[in-house]
């Protein structure tokens, strides 16, 4: 059985743990406002898994 190419790629916020699944091609979702940091700051995306 071939290794299938990966198509989705599944980010989730360091500091919140909010989960993003996007396509390969879309790229990063855009940075928002991360509830749990002070201020206004954004979500730091980080590669959850890919599939």
């Amino acid at each position: 059985m071939a290794n299938k190419p990966i198509t989705h790629v599944e980010y989730m916020c360091s500091c919140c743990g909010n989960k993003v699944v996007r396509m390969v091609n879309t790229g990063r979702p855009l940075p928002g406002k991360c509830p749990r940091k002070q201020g206004n700051k954004p979500h730091s995306w980080t590669i959850n898994r890919k599939f």
